[in-house]
């Protein structure tokens, strides 16, 4: 988990790692040493550079959007941590658009003459959700009434996940942006956001312990 990104941004796309293997020489008679050496193999392969990408399945974001969204030009390094980064960007944008439950599926295609990637992505979009109700637990009545104040988005509203990332981040860092001088006390926040794909609605939930 630590060294293969360190392949994926230097263009190894297709690096192999092998099984972590111990290797002991000397009297085995003997008390181990405190350090023992682990041996593992990596092959890199070669490293690709972007070629491009082609969408399938998307309406609600535009195939210009989509690619403007990759921070990587034809003929650059096919840096995996920004192509990671890019699909996670998209991610995002279709949950500002209330998409909780799109999905991507990028495949790569590889020319391995010319050392060039080029990736094929199918996006299920999934209904698109709006807000229903929040119900909250763990507070004080007149803590409850300010975060409600605090929360912008009426019932019927498109949900934009972003604003409750948002507020997830305030509760747990900067309470006292939400809650001003009333004096709050909690150590968590459970969060859970309940859908109904039928009816296209979704229910924030917040526990506070």
């Amino acid at each position: 988990e630590a060294i293969q990104p360190v392949y994926l941004q230097q263009g190894n796309l297709r690096a192999v790692l092998g099984a972590a293997e111990v290797r002991l020489s000397g009297d085995p008679s003997q008390k181990l040493p405190e350090r023992i050496p682990v041996f593992i193999s990596c092959t890199p392969g070669p490293v690709y550079q972007w070629q491009s990408v082609e969408w399938t399945g998307n309406s609600a974001l535009s195939t210009i959007t989509l690619t403007n969204s990759v921070a990587i030009k034809a003929g650059d390094l096919a840096n995996g941590a920004l192509i990671e980064a890019a699909w996670d960007h998209i991610r995002d944008e279709y949950g500002h658009l209330g998409y909780l439950e799109a999905t991507l599926n990028p495949v790569p295609v590889y020319d391995d003459q010319a050392h060039k990637v080029a990736y094929k992505i199918s996006i299920n979009e999934g209904p698109q959700f709006h807000f229903n109700v929040m119900t909250i637990t763990g507070l004080s009545l007149t803590a409850e009434h300010i975060l409600r104040e605090a929360w912008p988005l009426k019932p019927g509203d498109i949900f934009d996940k972003t604003i409750f990332d948002q507020l997830l981040t305030e509760l747990e860092t900067h309470r006292e942006r939400i809650f001003k001088q009333l004096p709050v006390h909690y150590d968590t926040v459970g969060h859970w956001l309940q859908t109904d794909p039928a009816k296209g609605t979704v229910d924030v939930l917040l526990d506070f312990k």
